[in-house]
């Protein structure tokens, strides 16, 4: 085996905030290096490069100025621009302003304006701090990140590139937002596996979907995933999806949403609210059209006028929004309280705006019941 050079890069000053998965370096050990550094000897334009055990490389740096200290345990480099390697393979293109090396260390550090390109997905990292795990071909942006790619733009504090699993990791106040329609995600914690083209959540997220740079939906859920490929996403836990017009609110525990046809979907019981004509709506599950704002609910089906306080029960329901209007099926019965009356039948069409019912007995003869309450 032959190393051309055994140079590691040492970053000083990391961030505090180091996610879960890379282990920061101590302050103490950095106190340390910076007492034992003694810069005896100063090259212009160098090259340095270090192998793996078989020969294949590891990276490669070129910098306009490289300094070693005493025992040559230590380089500082100015304006490095290089080369990360996984068994010969390019993985990561990157420069900056300084690096910090140390010798047969497993680990690279370089810091101010860092630009890390990824030929292979074309994905493009900023920030003002870089660390890659040599070993594990992990590589950590930090600081004001920004991330470019054909589908995504990113902004995160932390980025983290797992290459051998093909995800990335975007930490703390992260925004990642697909291109072709407008979508944001954001959260403390987006995982991108960009081979599946899927966008994941398992903290608290919120999704908004922009037309003409202004928000048309906004979902929020406990947890998310986002596909980019069928462009639907999927909010579970305490999902709530909100449009602006009309001012509508869908609640469940799954909502699937086809941000691109403008859909919901959900198999469990779901909640819609009405805000401006007070009208809910709630059923074991439930379809929508959110363009036309026309649903379909299915199973145990009640709708509440507040104004009126009337109540509709049904097994089916079509609910109209805009023209507040609604057809019912299966059991239909209708109950008002001003002026007090019930209507049964197997259909009714009507009105929440104004309560205006019509039921009938269906094609099977069965007649229409109909209870006056006396006061």
């Amino acid at each position: 085996m032959r190393l051309l050079l055994l140079w590691v890069i040492i970053l000083v000053g990391i961030s505090a905030c180091a996610p879960k998965n890379v282990e920061p370096t101590s302050t103490d050990a950095k106190s340390k290096t910076s007492k034992e550094f003694e810069r005896t000897l100063t090259l212009d334009d160098v090259t340095l490069e270090q192998a793996d055990e078989q020969g294949k490389l590891l990276w490669n740096i070129k910098a306009k100025q490289v300094s070693y200290s005493k025992d040559q345990k230590m380089a500082t480099v100015k304006n490095p621009v290089g080369e990360l390697y996984d068994q010969g393979k390019l993985l990561y293109k990157i420069k900056a302003d300084q690096g910090e090396f140390e010798q047969n260390s497993k680990r690279i550090f370089l810091r101010n304006n860092i630009v890390a390109t990824d030929p292979n997905t074309g994905l493009v990292l900023k920030g003002k701090e870089l660390e890659w795990i040599v070993q594990q071909n992990i590589i950590a942006v930090r600081n004001g990140v920004t991330g470019d790619h054909a589908q995504l733009q990113a902004i995160a504090k932390e980025v983290q590139v797992f290459y051998r699993q093909k995800r990335v990791e975007f930490w703390d106040k992260a925004t990642v937002s697909s291109k072709n329609p407008v979508v944001k995600l954001q959260s403390d914690h987006i995982v991108w596996l960009w081979e599946q083209q899927l966008l994941t959540s398992n903290l608290k997220t919120q999704i908004e979907r922009y037309q003409n740079q202004t928000i048309t939906d906004r979902g929020v859920a406990e947890t998310a995933e986002m596909n980019l490929k069928t462009q639907i996403a999927t909010l579970r836990k305490n999902a709530q999806i909100a449009l602006s017009q009309p001012p509508l609110q869908i609640s469940s525990n799954e909502l699937q949403w086809n941000y691109q046809k403008r859909t919901i979907s959900s198999p469990q019981f779901i909640t819609i609210i009405e805000r401006e004509q007070q009208v809910t709506v709630t059923a074991n599950q439930g379809w929508g059209d959110l363009k036309d704002n026309i649903f379909y609910l299915t199973g145990n089906v009640v709708g509440i006028g507040a104004k009126r306080q009337a109540q509709l029960n049904s097994n089916l329901l079509t609910w109209y929004v805009p023209q507040q209007s609604f057809s019912a099926e299966g059991n239909v019965v209708y109950r008002q309280i001003d002026p007090p009356f019930n209507l049964m039948g197997e259909k009714a069409v009507g009105k929440f705006e104004n309560d205006t019912v019509v039921v009938s007995g269906g094609n099977t003869g069965t007649p229409v019941v109909t209870e006056i309450v006396p006061e």
